[in-house]
């Protein structure tokens, strides 16, 4: 009789075990736990939409919170080349927010056979074509594009040089190139500005912008501030 009376405690506490697991998947298959609004906050550049980071997440209304891999939408995020950083949070019990930093474009990558790509001020490549062309950005000579979402390497003396051009100086720059002794500018009307080598060029441009505003451009054939102060000025009086 005591061995009965155990085997039925048993099986008791087995069955309640049982219910309980039970009850817990229903409420992880019930409404209470679905997905009902999906927050999307994105910073930096308007590129990129909360819709498309809503598809780019893979993320829907009414999935289970339970079923919603955070860590795989936040990659699914980030294959979109506009996106910088993303996180994923789930508001218990039923919301979803999704947080993106979004890359800006800064200015276009040109090669000498005529490609053609937009980047961000790190040097990313954000696609293989140019924007608007209203957007006033300044090119870079480069020797290779790299796919988008990709950085281009070896640029950044290039990309240095574009960061120190300021809004005015920036209508009288087509495209800076790279040197054998650092970089240069090309100007308006085919005049070149030897930049030279530097980890600021705040200097040069402050230098090019005072020569610029001294002097008839049509008149110059080349300006030389790779030195500090000291501006050198080619002259072509064929020209003016």
């Amino acid at each position: 009789m005591k061995i009965t009376n155990k085997n039925f405690r048993k099986v008791i506490g087995i069955s309640v075990i049982l219910v309980v697991l039970l009850g817990l998947y229903s409420a992880t298959r019930s409404e209470l736990l679905d997905v009902d609004e999906i927050d999307v906050l994105i910073t930096g550049g308007d590129k990129i939409s909360s819709n498309e980071i809503v598809a780019l997440s893979e993320i829907s209304l009414s999935q289970s919170m339970i079923s919603v891999d955070s860590n795989k939408a936040e990659s699914l995020i980030l294959m979109n080349p506009w996106v910088d950083e993303v996180e994923i949070n789930k508001e218990w019990p039923s919301s979803i927010s999704i947080w993106v930093s979004s890359r800006e474009a800064f200015a276009y990558v040109v090669t000498l056979d005529g490609q053609f790509a937009t980047i961000d001020t790190n040097g990313i490549v954000l696609g293989l074509f140019k924007l608007d062309p209203s957007n006033d950005f300044v090119s870079l000579l480069v020797e290779k594009l790299a796919n988008p979402g990709s950085k281009i390497e070896g640029i950044e003396m290039l990309l240095r040089a574009a960061r120190a051009i300021s809004p005015d100086l920036q209508q009288w720059i087509k495209i800076i190139s790279p040197t054998a002794s650092g970089v240069r500018a090309e100007l308006q009307g085919s005049v070149v500005a030897n930049l030279g080598s530097s980890e600021d060029f705040t200097a040069a441009m402050s230098d090019l912008k005072a020569v610029l505003g001294q002097v008839e451009l049509m008149c110059i054939q080349s300006i030389d501030v790779s030195v500090r102060e000291n501006p050198i000025i080619e002259r072509d009086n064929s020209k003016c």
